[in-house]
């Protein structure tokens, strides 16, 4: 018996056919794996993240140059690099002396919040004392006028400040802050050492500041506070001095805290269309499978 697969006894149908078939099908599912995209649809889309207030100590003390070139400015580099590590969140810039104001409102815009930032000065306020409790204050009122979405939104208070409190107790604030579920950090700045107080007049430096007697005052940082207030918190408090020159372990911190959806906007999104080219190549694919050997004689055993 002749085999059934013999060259002479059999001829492919459209071999060219089948080849272009085959071919165009490839293509075709190269493109789909490209993802193609044309056309667009409105879609919703939830914008995830946390609402976060910087609280900035703005008092006398903060000109002192034990860190270069002086404690605020300091201060103003690593809330640049916070804000930036924490695009997508919401944040607000308030910032405290002996009373507290805020300079920027909670926003996702981190280039207004860094505008806002470079304006912040001690000359802000005629007054040079600090009060933790006008500023942590401001700051939950702030999240109480916003709506009442506080089970639902991750908040949370980064206070920094060389540590000089001389306001009010504020054990009774941080118990609500805690009632609201708001977080509160916080961030020593300065060195033990300590050094001059500037008097500061449009920018420049007139001499230093000196006590009734006649000394110059030296401000060092006193972080006791700052400590209490983060243990109450269950919070863990940050230094920068000399030795710790930045608070990424505060921003790892933040970070662990859950985000969640903030706003919700519409969008114009464009259609990826890669189904339509694998759908083509699956038809060509399978006429080209159809496609198959012809026999072209009778053989007998």
């Amino acid at each position: 018996m002749e085999s059934w697969f013999a060259v002479e006894s059999y001829k492919r149908s459209y071999p060219f056919v089948k080849f272009l078939l085959r071919s165009v099908a490839y293509v075709l599912l190269f493109i789909a794996l490209l993802g193609p995209y044309w056309g667009e649809q409105a879609q919703q889309l939830s914008v995830m993240g946390r609402e976060i207030y910087l609280l900035m100590d703005v008092s006398a003390s903060m000109n002192a140059d034990d860190l270069k070139p002086s404690r605020l400015e300091k201060a103003k580099v690593e809330v640049r690099h916070l804000i930036e590590e924490l695009k997508g969140d919401k944040i607000g810039l308030i910032i405290f002396a002996d009373n507290a104001y805020v300079q920027c409102p909670l926003t996702t815009d981190f280039q207004a919040v860094n505008m806002f930032l470079e304006l912040v000065s001690s000359e802000q306020f005629a007054q040079s004392g600090t009060n933790f409790r006008s500023a942590l204050s401001v700051a939950l009122s702030r999240f109480q006028s916003v709506d009442q979405r506080a089970d639902h939104v991750s908040r949370a208070v980064v206070m920094i400040s060389d540590g000089e409190d001389f306001g009010d107790t504020y054990t009774s604030i941080i118990d609500r802050f805690k009632q609201a579920h708001i977080g509160v950090f916080t961030v020593g700045i300065g060195t033990a050492e300590g050094a001059f107080i500037p008097n500061m007049d449009k920018g420049f430096r007139l001499g230093y500041k000196t006590h009734e007697d006649g000394t110059t005052a030296i401000s060092q940082l006193h972080d006791e506070t700052l400590k209490e207030i983060a243990l109450h918190s269950g919070t863990t408090y940050v230094r920068i001095d000399a030795q710790n020159q930045g608070m990424d372990e505060l921003i790892e911190q933040i970070k662990l805290l859950s985000a969640s959806p903030l706003a919700s906007r519409i969008e114009q999104v464009k259609n990826n269309q890669y189904q339509i080219f694998l759908a083509i190549s699956l038809v060509l694919l399978m006429i080209s499978l159809f496609l198959m050997p012809i026999r072209t004689d009778e053989t007998n055993d």
